[in-house]
C-alpha cells in the first residue's frame, strides 16, 4: 500500500525533490513500517508473496490452465477480506453472464446452477456484485487510452481498488509506424505502472506465453516471464510476476512467483494449491477441508467461509466504526481510530512476539502485566470522551468476548478457532497478545442493553463448552493490540439478536448517556455543544486536520451541517465565509458517498477542548 500519511502533493513537487519532502517520507515510513501487502488467507501463498496497491502484477500461464480463475479468486478474496472493488476488462470471460456465474460461486462456495440459488439470493448476489465489481462493455471499448480514461473516472466515483486486464493481447493501442514491438510494449507497460502508482491501485495484467509444445499426456513446461508473447519487458517492468500452472498428474495448481520487486512483499518461489471445482476457490494442498468440517485441526489451511450477500439496506462492515485508542492501560483520554485500521494490520507483530517468546503462559501473563502501560489498546464497544461509563460518546454496536486458557481446558481451547469461525454472528476472531487465548468480536442488536447481551452470549458459549471472561460485560473494557497472521474476518456477519423488553431499564452504567442521547436529536445536541463553546469562550485546536475532521463529521448531517460548520468556524480569528463554504463543499462533493467519519468525532473533539480548557 502506498504511504498515504504523506501530506505533500508529490505531483506538484519540483523536478528535484526537496529535503523536507524526503524527511517527511522517511518519517512516515518509520512510523508505519514497510508495508507487507494484502493477505489472501492461503498460508502457502501468503508466505511466498503478498500483492499490494500501486503495483503492476503480471500473471501468465499456459492457455486454459487457470489464469483467469486465479485472478477472480484474488479479486473476490480481497473484496471479502478488505472490501476492495474491481474493474474488469476481460473479453475472454464472455458472455458476462458466464463470468458472473463463476464469481458468484467464488463468493458463496456453491457452483452455479438454476436450482442452487433462490430468487432472493440471486437478486442479492447481483446487487452486491453490481456495487463491488464493474465490467467494461467490450463491444464498445478496446483501446488502452479509453480504458484508462474511463478507469480514472470510476476510481473517483466508485472507489476502484483493482483493475484487471485479461488479456493483454485483447487491448488495442496505437502503435507508431516503424515502431518496434518490444519498444511499443515497454512504453505501454510504463503507462500502466505510472497509472497504478498515481491512483494507488493494483493492476492485474494477464499475458499469454508464446505457443508451447505439450507432451502426449497434455503436460506443458512451466512458462517463465520471458516466455510471454511479445517482449521481455513484462519481466523488467512488472512489480510482481506470477505463473499459474496445472500439475495434472498431482491434481494440483502450482503458483510460481518469479519476481517480487521489493523484498518486504515476499520472495521468489513456488507453492502448490488445491482447486475446489465447486466454488472455484483455492486452498493449501496440505489442507483437508473435510477434516476441518469434522472438527480436526489443519495447520496452515484455508477455510472458505461462504459469503452472505448483504442487501442494499445493510449497514457497512461492522469493523468500519470509530472507537477510542489509548497509548496503554494507564491512558484515560483516547483518540478516535477506525476499528478495522487497528485490527487489520501487522504493525503490532513485534509487540506480540516480545511477549510470546516467554516460555510459559504464566511467564507471558506476568510479562504482559509489566508492559500493559506501553501497549496500545482500544475500547471495542464504543467511542469515549474519557474511559468511563459517563464518557461514552457513541456505542460501536459491538461486543468483544475473551476466551482464556486459564478458564478453559486445553482440548476446548484447541476447538475455539473453529467454533468462532462457524458462528454467523462473529465478525472477527484472533489470538490474544500472549498467544494463549482468543477473542471474538460480535455485532449486537441493542447496545443499550449491553449486559443483557453479554449474559445471553455467556450462555450461548457455554453450549459449546466455552467459558468467556466475565470482564467482557464492561463496555469500557480495553482490548490490547495483538497480531495473528491467521485472523478471521467476516464483514458480512449477522448481528447477535437479543429480544429485550422495551419496558426493561437500560444497563445502569449506560442509562445516563443513552437517555440524554435519545431525548434530543443530533442537530439539537450539536447546537447545544456549539452554544456551550460560545458561552464559555472555549476555542478548538487551530490545525487543518481538526477542521477537516469537523467538516467530515458534520457532513453526516448533510446540508444541515453547513450552518453548524460556519458557527464553529466563526469562533476562530481566521474565519472566512468563502473558504468555509469551499471546505464544506469539498467534503460534501467528494466524501459524502463514502464518509468514514461519524458524528461522534465532532463530540469527541469538542469534549476534549472542553476538558482541556475547563480543567487548566
Amino acid at each position: 500500500m502506498l504511504n498515504n500519511n504523506i501530506k505533500t502533493d508529490f505531483g506538484k513537487m519540483p523536478t528535484i525533490l526537496p529535503k523536507a519532502y524526503l524527511k517527511e517520507s522517511i518519517d512516515a515510513l518509520s512510523k508505519g513500517g514497510l508495508p507487507k501487502g494484502f493477505y489472501t488467507g492461503v498460508k502457502g501463498l501468503d508466505n511466498l508473496c503478498r500483492l499490494d496497491k500501486g503495483r503492476l502484477i503480471t500473471i501468465t500461464g499456459v492457455p486454459n490452465y487457470g489464469k483467469s480463475e486465479f485472478v477472480d479468486f484474488l479479486t473476490t478474496t480481497f473484496n471479502k477480506k478488505y472490501g476492495m472493488k474491481t474493474l474488469y476488462f476481460s473479453p475472454e470471460n464472455q458472455p458476462v453472464s458466464f463470468h458472473l456465474a463463476k464469481l458468484m460461486a467464488k463468493f458463496t462456495g456453491r457452483k452455479f446452477s438454476p436450482e442452487s440459488y433462490t430468487p432472493e439470493e440471486m437478486n442479492a448476489a447481483v446487487d452486491y456484485i453490481g456495487d463491488n465489481l464493474f465490467f467494461f462493455n467490450y463491444e464498445r471499448i478496446t483501446k488502452l487510452e479509453d480504458i484508462l480514461a474511463l478507469s480514472e473516472k470510476l476510481i473517483k466515483e466508485k472507489g476502484i481498488d483493482i483493475i484487471v486486464l485479461d488479456a493483454y493481447n485483447k487491448i488495442d493501442s496505437d502503435k507508431s509506424v516503424g515502431e518496434m514491438e518490444t519498444e511499443f510494449i515497454g512504453k505501454l507497460l510504463d503507462v500502466l505502472c505510472r497509472f497504478a502508482i498515481k491512483h494507488d491501485i493494483m493492476i492485474m495484467l494477464v499475458a499469454h506465453p508464446k505457443k508451447m509444445d505439450g507432451s502426449k499426456n497434455l503436460t506443458y513446461p512451466i512458462p517463465s516471464a520471458y516466455d510471454i508473447n511479445g517482449s521481455a519487458h513484462f519481466f523488467n517492468k512488472s512489480d510482481f510476476i506470477l505463473t499459474v500452472h496445472r500439475d495434472i498428474p498431482k491434481d494440483e495448481v502450482l503458483i510460481r512467483v518469479s519476481k517480487v520487486k521489493f523484498s518486504h512483499y515476499g520472495k521468489q518461489g513456488d507453492c502448490r494449491l488445491k482447486y475446489d471445482v465447486e466454488s472455484g476457490n483455492y486452498y493449501d494442498s496440505t489442507f483437508d477441508p473435510l477434516a476441518f468440517l469434522d472438527g480436526d485441526s489443519n495447520e496452515g489451511g484455508y477455510v472458505h467461509t461462504p459469503f452472505q450477500f448483504p442487501s442494499m439496506s445493510v449497514k457497512r462492515n461492522p469493523l468500519d466504526v470509530e472507537v477510542s485508542c489509548y497509548k496503554g492501560a494507564s491512558d484515560n483520554i483516547g483518540t478516535p481510530i477506525k476499528l478495522k485500521d487497528f485490527l487489520l494490520t501487522d504493525r503490532f507483530k513485534s509487540i506480540a512476539g516480545e511477549i510470546r517468546q516467554k516460555a510459559t503462559p504464566e511467564e507471558r501473563h506476568e510479562y504482559k502485566k509489566v508492559k500493559v502501560h506501553d501497549i496500545p489498546a482500544i475500547t471495542i464497544s464504543g467511542l469515549f470522551n474519557t474511559r468511563d461509563s459517563k464518557g461514552l460518546v457513541s456505542p460501536s454496536g459491538l461486543m468483544c468476548i475473551d476466551i482464556d486458557h486459564k478458564d478453559n481446558a486445553p482440548e476446548t481451547m484447541a476447538k475455539v478457532p473453529s467454533i468462532l469461525k462457524s458462528l454467523p454472528y462473529v465478525c472477527y476472531a484472533s489470538k490474544s497478545i500472549s498467544g494463549d487465548g482468543y477473542f471474538g468480536i460480535i455485532p449486537i442488536e441493542n447496545p443499550s442493553h449491553f449486559r443483557q447481551h453479554y449474559n445471553a452470549l455467556e450462555e450461548e458459549m457455554k453450549s459449546y463448552g466455552i467459558i468467556i471472561d466475565k470482564s467482557c460485560k464492561d463496555i469500557t473494557r480495553l482490548r490490547f493490540a495483538t497480531y495473528d497472521d491467521e485472523y478471521y474476518y467476516n464483514p458480512s456477519a449477522s448481528s447477535f439478536y437479543l429480544e429485550v423488553d422495551a419496558t426493561q431499564p437500560l444497563d445502569r452504567k449506560q442509562s445516563r448517556q443513552f437517555v440524554s442521547s435519545s431525548t434530543h436529536s443530533d442537530e439539537d445536541r450539536v447546537k447545544g455543544e456549539i452554544e456551550f463553546l460560545k458561552n464559555n469562550s472555549i476555542s478548538l485546536p487551530d490545525d487543518y486536520d481538526t477542521w477537516f475532521k469537523l467538516a467530515m463529521s458534520l457532513s453526516s448531517l448533510g446540508e444541515k451541517g453547513r450552518k453548524f460548520f460556519h458557527e464553529l468556524s466563526s469562533l476562530s480569528s481566521k474565519y472566512d465565509k468563502y473558504e468555509c463554504d469551499n471546505q464544506y463543499d469539498e467534503v460534501i462533493n467528494h466524501y459524502s458517498g463514502d464518509n468514514e467519519v461519524s458524528l461522534g468525532t465532532f463530540f469527541h473533539i469538542v469534549n476534549n477542548a472542553k476538558n482541556n480548557q475547563l480543567t487548566s
